[in-house]
């Protein structure tokens, strides 16, 4: 991890919900218990990603879920608990508020994103050296997959659905400048069957690649998806 001596200190922010609900758009295609590994299996990917990332100078986790917190707490991440399972935004909205970040960056990143590997994060990161702002788009729905700000406070954070148009909306209105990293593994998340098309790229280096090798995901998915995904399992 990063040390104080750096000219600009940044936390990770990581919201989880609990692993039970998790993913639910996948219904039709793998099981609730499947569905409860996939999750498990995202955030210790991305924990490791970060936790790779010397950057960085800690990981925030906000949760409501135990498992969720056993999991951060092994990757040495401070744990920040949810009671109310409010929403991604209530659950980032509490990492902001947290001491650590005070007087920091931040870099915020959902726990679904496991084919990011460090060097994605850390061209982010270099990219505040510029940019008030720095945005990491998905690239299936219009999401954002990292959002990284000099200070916690300069745009409230909206994910979801179109979010990434929000983002770039937020950073002009407060005369922000923002940049923008467009990246293969950073900007793919899973969260519908399309998704579970998993790169070659990722064999075997992810655990959440060697999970759905092991549920056969890929005989299970319509032959649609697969032919116009061109890279398969």
């Amino acid at each position: 991890m990063r040390t104080s001596t750096d000219a600009l200190l940044v936390w990770a922010i990581v919201p989880v919900k609990q692993l039970s609900c998790a993913k639910q758009r996948l219904s039709a295609v793998l099981s609730a218990p499947e569905r409860i590994a996939l999750a498990h299996a995202m955030l210790h990917d991305v924990l490791t990603t970060l936790s790779a990332t010397p950057e960085l100078a800690g990981i925030l986790v906000v949760t409501g879920d135990i498992t969720v917190a056993h999991v951060a707490a092994r990757f040495g991440a401070t744990v920040i608990g949810e009671a109310l399972e409010a929403g991604v935004n209530a659950a980032v909205q509490l990492g902001l508020r947290a001491p650590e970040v005070s007087s920091t960056g931040v870099l915020i990143v959902p726990a679904d994103i496991p084919f990011a590997r460090p060097t994605d994060l850390q061209s982010v990161l270099a990219g505040l050296s510029h940019a008030h702002v720095v945005l990491a788009p998905a690239t299936s729905d219009g999401g954002t997959n990292a959002l990284a700000m000099r200070r916690r406070d300069l745009i409230a954070p909206s994910f979801g659905s179109g979010s990434f148009a929000r983002h770039q909306a937020l950073a002009q209105s407060a005369g922000c400048a923002c940049g923008i990293v467009r990246l293969e593994g950073l900007g793919r998340d899973i969260d519908g069957p399309d998704d579970l098309v998993i790169p070659l790229a990722a064999r075997p280096s992810s655990r959440t690649a060697q999970l759905m090798l092991e549920l056969n995901v890929a005989n299970r998915l319509p032959k649609g998806v697969l032919s116009s995904a061109g890279r398969h399992l």
